[in-house]
Formats: structure tokens, C-alpha cells, sequence
């Protein structure tokens, strides 16, 4: 490019005579500041993009563009083009996206906020699966529950085409930690800014700037997991895990200053501040054997101060600050016992109380002398320390124990936030007791430690707006992620509604009308059958038991949907999908004692057979025809985690999954064994499949999916594995489905609870695509290409449900 032709040159000398004062003698524009040299910048950029997705960018504007387009507040779709996002190298989107102002949010940004939900877990991805991930990303976003028209779903250079989607993409992830995160804080530096800390099961301390972004760079306890973290001034921060030492940092310069408390063989169980009347304040180290010390937090020496006596078992201890010059008593909670220590009365303990199930949190409250606790029953409640008394109780959450709590303030008035064993956080009154806002839904697992943020921290004024005498919530769960809230908001981020977890999902079977696929979708507020092709739904009768799972199923030529539910009976309906009427109950099958997990039709003899593993442990072999049982096994020793068919060339065989690590072979007359049990080496085995082979005698393999994240291929006739183990590479599998595709190659889809989809070509072991949804995943279904059922007999069709809900889609592995 000549010097003449470069539209974002340097500005030089010599004004034009049209009188436009940012324009120059050669026609050039010149920037009054450094937006607008950002924004021109941008604009010149955006278009050396080539329209092709496939086609990569140069490598500056795979790193640079997005973070110009900010600067000059134009971040949106039309300076960030699409097609240089599946090669975008700057992880940083979702951050610019949180920093830009009103001018920049009002702009189109459809395309970057897809890429924002995914941006965390796309990981090392290749353009491909990033192609393919932000296009399903995008129609999640904006087509839910819309008709299918894959004319506006088809995006060139994309292997997949999003069909149907009801979705609720989670949109206030900070970040996404490779370990479990144990630990959580919040610090402000000398020079004034607000920062997370984080501490992990694999003793690693991150700091985190309060978008998201790395502050600094991790320090390594080379220890046990951090459990406890402990902000100082002076930038210090004292850490406490599973090794029993208390670590003292200084955050900014990354250094180790001292190790002043070394108890190999005990753990830290906690680590405080306290200051007692007309005493110095001190840092409080309790340990799993109940011992107490405290240590003066400048030098870090032991120091020789009054303390209470604690039973020989682990300690959970808060600091309650009783106002004005009267210094802190202290909850001490060991089991389901709490005492309050006053050290101003000679008597030590004032009162204690026992409560139906174990402590898991203590907390400090602004109002003097209170204190909230929780424990294990779901128990919230809020204490006078002073008198024992419970000033307030919260309401029961749904169900399971309440492991953090945290104080806050939201609209001026005192909070606690609770994270639950449900995975949700939830705000009350610190005062009353009572709710403030629904629940926070988001977390996939229980958040294990929660912190605040200022409503607008220092250095970042336009990115974390919130109206006065509100602070942030920030939760890191077991997840794996770091996530902010608004408290007092329903649903995900910023009042986002949380879609239900789906608890079953799957494709129409053979027998359905031909063209756009018919869905079965269960959550826990009820069930639907949802037509593709004109986006309407009609409910299952299906009562209160909770759907567990679907089967599709073709009984004297007529289809009929076979549903599992939490109250371990089975029933079978009658599709008329043309009629657009609620399926019609015909019967149901009773025998298990716990619910089914997993169920598979199949044809035999004339009769259509059902088989069946529930959570008892059992296989069961039923007559569709006559409505009867045939045969029940018992020899898994624990869940019957899965069931598929292998149609061989000798007839069906039933193949099982179980929680004990093996899969097993049956005779699909009798159920009895067909051959030695498989002890797969995955631990517990979720999924299983079956994987035809292209060869003249027709022998069909059995994929087992494991908890360790494996995917494995054995010959049923032998016993012995065939090739070598798949890796997912992002926690266990919980879901394989097989197809073929359009030429025929054959290929294995795997998922779990990292929320990506893997496609292996099982004829090769090569890995082929992954998609990227960055919620859980635990049920996949797929259509081959050319069978009937598919809007596109020439492409394969894949659902895949979980979390955050489900979509369908077809794949195009051949050609683009």
C-alpha cells in the first residue's frame, strides 16, 4: 500500500480549503483526540476484513481490532466484523463489551455479545469450532423458539446450521478458572484500586481486576488448597488452606514475605481479624485439631493474648464488632454448636446454641453486636451476640445446605447473600429476614465463596454502574467460574431470566410426520413437544413427576413416545402431530423403585421391546406390544447410568452402563448376560453408545463414556478395547450420540458438564470439531443423514440439553 492510499497515515501538515478543520490538504482525515484516532483506526481496519470467516486477518487485526474499536467507542458489529471473530487472539471482548459507555451499548453489537458468552470457555479452539460455536451462540441469542428457516440460518464457512434453539446463554461470567476455585475476596491496593483474589484446590492465589481481566501474576503456594484468604493494608494478604501453613503476600510486588504458622498434618479451618476491647487487633489461625493461636498482623509473631478453648475438631470463627470503643466478641461455630466469646466478661462463653445441622458460614453484620450464620439443614439465621437472641430467620430455600454467605448493602439497606447447595445465590434483609429479589440462577454447581464489590470501583467508573448504597455480589463456585450480580435482580446478569434446567430432551423418532423434527423437552416446570417447522409447542399431561427421560418408539405401525419420571413409573403416549393436540395417555409400565435414567426402543420378532436402567440398579426388558414386563437383571451393583441397542448383524443386543465402572451385554429374549461384564477403567461409566463399523460382516462396537473425561471403543465379542482412549479434555462425559454423515463417515458426538460438544471420526480416532456453548451439557440425540424425521435428509441433526437449555442443529462436515 502506497504511502497515498493509507487511509489511517499519521496526520500531517498543511490544512485544506474546505474549510473542514479535520480534514487535510490531500483529502486525508485527521483526529482531533485519541477516540476519534481510535475510531478512524477502527474504520480503516474493519475494512481489510475479508468477508469470508475462513479467510484468516492479518494477525494485528486478529489482536487489535476490538481493543481500537473501544477506544474510539465504536465497538460494534459493523467495526468488529464478524468474520474476524473465530480468529480473534486478544480473549478480551467480553471485557470491552463491559467497559464501553451508553454511546457504545446503543450500538448493534448482536454478533460481539454472542462471542462474549462463549469467549471464556472457547479455550484453545481452532477457527472451525470457533466458527461454529459463535454461530449456534448467535441463534440461541436471537432466534429462540423460532420456526425453522435455514435460509437465515446458514452463514457461509459454518459446519453447523442452527434449526431451533431455547436457550438462556449465561452473560455475567468473569472468568473461568482451570482448577476449582476454593477462595474468594476482595482487596484494595495502596494506589487505590479494587481487586478479586482468588485462591484454588491446587494452592494457586490469582488476582483478578474487577471486569475479569488478570491483575497480575499468580502466585504459587506450592501447598494444598487455599480455603482462606486474609486482605491487609500495605497490600499485603494472608492465605490458609489444607496444609496447614499461613502464608503472608505482598500482592503488588508477587512476593512470598513469610510462612509465620507451619502445622503440617492439620488444616486451617479459619482465619480472621479480632480485636478485643482496649486490645490491639489481631489475626486469628484456627486449626482442624481445634487449636487456637493469634498473630500480630505487622510483624506476623505469635502473640500472647486472652483466647477462648475450643473443642479438639475444626473452628469456624467471626469477628462481631459490638460498637464504639467496645472492641469484638467472637462466634466460634464447631459442628452444629455456636458460641459467642466475650472477652470483657470473665465468665468467656455468654451462650451458645445448637442447630439441626453443621455450620457452614459465619458472618459479621454492620449493625453492632449481630451476626448471621448458616448450616447444613438450609437454616439462615441472624443473632444478637450479646444476648444469644435470633432477631430474624430466613426463609427455607428449596432444598439442600447453605455452604457461603457474605454482607452487603443493596438500596442503602444491611444484606446477606447465601449460596446454596441448589446452586443459586439468594440476597435477605439482614434486618427482617426477608427476600430481597428472586433468586440468582447461573452457577452449575454450588458456589463456594462469595465477596462484594464497590458499585463503582476506583478506575473504572463507567464499567460497573449501580445506583448508590448498592455494592456488586461476586460468587466463585464450584464451577469453575468467577460471576457477578446486581442483588436484587432476578435471573443471570442483569435481570436476564433463567431458563429452567432441562432434565430431558430428544429428537422425534421414526414414525414422525417427514420435514422439521418434533422435540421432547422436559424441565422442572413441565414437559412439551415442540414442532420446528412452526415453532408451536403442546404440553404432556405428564402430571407432577418430573420427566427423567424420553424414547421414541413405532408400536403396529404407529409412533408413540415413551416418557420416565421421578416417581420411577413409565408411560406411554400417542403422537398426532398433525393435529397439533397434546399427546394422549395409552399406558404406563410399573417395576422400578427409583427413577429410569435412561431408556431405548428397538424391533424383535415382530414385537416392539423397550429396555430400561433405572437409579435401582436394574434392567428391565418390556413388551410395548402387550404392555407387560419381560425380564429384569440386577447384577449392576449400583445406578444403571445408561442403555442403547447394538443392531449386529446376529440381531440386537442390549448393552448397560452402570455406576460401578462396567458395561455389560443382554440377550434381548431372555436378559441374560451376553458375554463377561466390561470393567472399562473410567471410573463411573454415564453413556454408552453404539458404533457401527464399515465392514462386510456388520460387527458394531460399544462406546462407553466415563467420568474420567475418556471415550472408549470395545468389541463386544471379545471384551477388549479397540483403538485408543478419546479424551474430552474438560470433565467427564455424560452424553455420547453416533450418526453418519452426508458421505457416510462415521462419527461420535460426546459431551458433559464442561459444555462442549466433541465430534470424533471413529473410524480414524481424529478429533473434528467442537462446539462451544459454555453452559453444562447432559443429553444428546442425533438423526443420521437420510433418515426419516430430519429437515435435511442430506445433512445429520444433533440436539443437545442441559443447563442452560437445548438446541438443535444440523452438521456439514463435508464441504461448507
Amino acid at each position: 500500500m502506497s504511502d497515498a492510499d493509507n487511509p489511517y497515515r499519521a496526520p500531517r501538515p498543511g490544512r485544506s480549503d474546505s474549510g473542514d478543520p479535520k480534514a487535510w490538504a490531500d483529502g486525508s482525515k485527521a483526529w482531533s483526540d485519541t477516540k476519534d484516532a481510535h475510531r478512524l483506526i477502527a474504520e480503516a481496519l474493519s475494512r481489510l476484513v475479508a468477508a469470508d470467516p475462513t479467510i484468516p486477518p492479518h494477525p494485528y487485526l486478529s489482536r487489535h481490532l476490538a481493543h481500537h474499536a473501544a477506544r474510539g467507542e465504536v465497538l460494534d458489529d459493523a467495526h468488529v466484523p464478524l468474520a474476524v471473530l473465530p480468529w480473534e487472539s486478544s480473549a478480551n471482548v467480553r471485557t470491552l463489551l463491559r467497559q464501553s459507555d451508553a454511546v457504545s451499548t446503543a450500538r448493534r453489537q448482536e454478533w460481539l455479545e454472542a462471542w462474549a458468552r462463549i469467549e471464556p470457555f472457547i479455550g484453545g479452539a481452532g477457527p472451525d469450532s470457533r466458527l461454529a460455536s459463535l454461530h449456534l451462540a448467535h441463534h440461541a441469542a436471537t432466534r429462540p423458539r423460532t420456526p425453522l428457516d435455514t435460509s437465515a440460518a446458514r452463514m457461509s464457512g459454518s459446519r453447523i446450521t442452527p434449526l431451533w434453539s431455547d436457550w438462556t446463554a449465561q452473560d455475567n461470567v468473569l472468568a473461568v478458572s482451570e482448577t476449582r476455585l476454593e477462595s474468594l475476596t476482595r482487596t484494595t491496593t495502596t494506589d487505590g484500586r479494587s481487586l478479586l483474589v482468588s485462591g484454588d484446590n491446587h494452592g494457586t492465589i490469582r488476582m483478578w481486576e474487577p471486569h475479569g481481566v488478570p491483575a497480575m501474576a499468580p502466585l504459587h503456594t506450592y501447598g494444598g488448597a487455599v480455603q482462606h484468604l486474609l486482605p491487609l493494608p500495605g497490600d499485603l494478604l494472608l492465605s490458609a488452606g489444607t496444609d496447614g501453613s499461613v502464608r503472608v503476600w505482598h500482592l503488588t510486588r508477587g512476593q512470598l514475605l513469610a510462612e509465620p504458622v507451619h502445622r503440617p498434618g492439620t488444616w486451617v479451618s479459619a482465619l480472621t481479624l479480632f480485636a478485643a476491647k482496649d486490645a490491639q487487633e489481631v489475626v486469628l489461625v484456627a486449626h482442624s485439631d481445634g487449636r487456637l493461636g493469634a498473630l500480630d498482623p505487622v510483624t506476623f509473631r505469635p502473640v500472647d493474648t486472652p483466647l477462648p478453648s475450643l473443642d479438639p475438631a475444626p473452628a469456624l470463627l467471626s469477628g462481631v464488632g459490638l460498637g464504639g470503643a467496645e472492641g469484638m466478641a467472637l462466634a466460634v461455630a464447631q459442628g452444629r454448636r455456636v458460641r459467642v466469646w466475650d472477652p470483657r466478661r470473665a465468665d468467656g462463653y455468654t451462650h451458645e446454641h445448637e442447630h439441626e445441622g453443621a455450620v457452614r458460614a459465619l458472618v459479621d453484620l454492620a449493625a453492632p453486636g449481630r451476626y448471621a450464620l448458616c448450616d447444613d439443614s438450609g437454616y439462615i439465621g441472624f443473632r444478637d451476640a450479646s444476648t444469644g437472641r435470633e432477631t430474624a430467620v430466613a426463609p427455607a430455600p428449596p432444598a439442600g445446605p447453605v455452604v457461603a454467605l457474605t454482607a452487603l448493602t443493596v438500596a442503602g439497606r444491611a444484606a446477606v447473600a447465601s449460596g446454596g447447595s441448589d446452586h443459586t445465590l439468594r440476597v435477605w434483609d439482614a434486618r427482617t429476614g426477608a427476600a430481597i429479589g428472586g433468586p440468582l440462577e447461573g452457577h452449575t454447581a454450588p458456589p463456594v465463596a462469595l465477596t462484594t464489590l464497590p458499585a463503582t470501583s476506583p478506575g473504572t467508573s463507567r464499567e460497573l454502574p449501580a445506583p448508590a448504597g448498592q455494592e456488586l455480589l461476586v460468587s466463585a463456585g464450584a464451577d469453575h467460574t468467577l460471576r457477578r450480580w446486581k442483588p436484587g435482580r432476578p435471573g443471570v446478569g442483569a435481570g436476564r431470566v433463567v431458563r429452567r434446567p432441562v432434565t430431558a430432551a430428544a429428537l422425534s423418532g421414526p414414525g414422525s410426520t417427514a420435514g422439521a423434527p418434533l422435540i421432547a423437552v422436559a424441565d422442572e416446570s413441565g414437559t412439551a413437544l415442540w414442532d420446528t417447522g412452526t415453532g408451536r409447542s403442546v404440553p404432556l399431561p405428564a402430571g407432577h413427576a418430573q420427566v427423567t427421560a424420553f424414547a421414541s418408539a413405532l408400536v403396529r405401525g404407529e409412533p408413540l413416545l415413551v416418557t420416565a419420571h421421578s416417581d420411577a413409573g413409565v408411560q406411554l403416549w400417542s403422537l398426532d402431530r398433525a393435529a397439533h393436540a397434546a399427546p394422549a395417555r395409552l399406558a404406563g409400565l410399573l417395576g422400578h423403585s427409583l427413577p429410569v435414567r435412561s431408556m431405548a426402543a428397538f424391533p424383535h420378532d415382530g414385537r416392539t421391546l423397550l429396555v430400561t436402567g433405572g437409579a435401582d440398579g436394574t434392567v428391565r426388558l418390556w413388551d410395548l406390544d402387550r404392555v407387560c414386563a419381560l425380564a429384569c437383571r440386577e447384577d449392576h451393583l449400583l445406578s444403571v447410568r445408561d442403555v442403547a441397542v447394538l443392531d449386529t448383524a446376529r440381531g440386537p443386543r442390549i448393552v448397560s452402563a452402570g455406576t460401578d465402572g462396567t458395561v455389560r451385554l443382554w440377550d434381548p429374549v431372555t436378559l441374560r448376560p451376553a458375554g463377561a461384564p466390561l470393567h472399562c477403567e473410567q471410573r463411573v461409566v454415564n453413556a454408552v453408545a453404539a458404533v457401527p463399523v464399515d465392514e462386510p460382516d456388520g460387527a458394531v462396537l460399544v462406546a462407553s463414556g466415563g467420568e474420567d473425561g475418556t471415550i472408549r471403543l470395545w468389541d463386544p465379542d471379545t471384551g477388549r478395547p479397540v483403538g485408543r482412549r478419546l479424551d474430552i479434555g474438560d470433565g467427564p462425559v455424560t452424553a455420547l450420540a453416533f450418526f453418519r454423515t452426508a458421505t457416510g463417515r462415521p462419527c461420535l458426538a460426546a459431551t458433559g458438564p464442561g459444555g462442549t460438544i466433541h465430534l470424533w471420526d471413529t473410524d480414524t480416532g481424529s478429533h473434528l470439531l467442537r462446539i462451544v456453548t459454555g453452559s453444562p451439557l447432559g443429553a444428546l440425540d442425533a438423526l443420521d443423514a437420510r433418515q426419516p424425521g430430519g429437515p435435511h435428509p442430506e445433512h445429520p441433526v444433533l440436539l443437545a440439553a442441559g443447563v442452560a437449555g437445548v438446541c438443535v442443529f444440523d452438521i456439514r462436515m463435508e464441504g461448507r
